[in-house]
């Protein structure tokens, strides 16, 4: 199991809403805010849930919440 990391561009109001969508998935990843005025966002998680993250960033955006993944890879050890 690799950490794997997700770079988000969103608007600043959705960064709260992001960040307990993604608690209510307990374990599945971490939000950390790296810009909440310019609403830049990073998740982290593990490999073996890209592709889950992915689908409930897509069910989100789909539902109003605008981000966009600028960004994803293996984890760079940074917080």
């Amino acid at each position: 199991m690799l950490s794997y990391e997700f770079f988000i561009q969103t608007e600043k109001r959705h960064i709260d809403f992001i960040n307990k969508v993604m608690e209510a998935y307990e374990g599945l990843g971490v939000v950390r805010t790296l810009d909440p005025k310019n609403g830049l966002i990073k998740i982290i998680s593990i490999d073996i849930y890209k592709g889950l993250v992915e689908k409930i960033l897509e069910d989100l955006n789909e539902k109003g919440v605008t981000l966009k993944i600028i960004k994803q890879g293996p984890w760079e050890g940074e917080l």
